[in-house]
């Protein structure tokens, strides 16, 4: 009779990961550029010396913007003055007419508009537990007492978001 002889053999396999810092701007889309991050609209109005208040406006973007990376990552944040400059918390809207005295008006990190961004304060932070950091922009134009005159009033922020 025939005896069969099993042999075997056990081996070990390692298996790993080496997770780095690193972070995603999600709820945009990627090209080479300047990306256009949204708009801040104020709507129309004839006067902005309204006893209701003042206008504000949010980022219409329905994707707003956030930053996914590791927990406690460092991130920082900046808005510049705007193409027509800006100082403390205040930036200006300016017009296409001639003679028309521009806007002021306020960036604010929060809905209730308690958390100002001031122009060019480089903001920092670290990423909670969770991963994420929401990039909203509010606005906002105070009641003026001088009715401005027609035209379209513009600016052109840039936003830094580094990490």
């Amino acid at each position: 009779m025939f005896s069969a002889t099993v042999l075997a053999a056990q081996l070990q396999v390692e298996v790993r990961v080496n997770v780095q810092r690193g972070c995603q701007l999600v709820g945009q889309q990627r090209e080479a550029g300047v990306e256009q991050l949204g708009v801040l609209d104020f709507g129309t109005t004839a006067r902005l010396d309204d006893p209701a208040g003042a206008l504000s406006a949010a980022l219409l973007d329905a994707r707003v913007p956030r930053l996914e990376c590791n927990p406690d990552t460092p991130y920082q944040l900046q808005v510049d003055g705007g193409l027509h400059g800006g100082v403390g918390e205040v930036r200006y809207l300016a017009a296409s007419a001639e003679r028309s005295k521009p806007i002021p008006y306020r960036l604010y990190q929060d809905a209730a508009r308690q958390i100002p961004l001031p122009v060019n304060v480089l903001l920092s932070g670290r990423v909670p537990d969770s991963g994420t950091v929401d990039l909203p922009l509010y606005a906002r134009i105070e009641r003026l007492a001088e009715i401005p005159r027609v035209s379209r009033y513009s600016d052109l922020l840039k936003v830094t978001v580094s990490w």
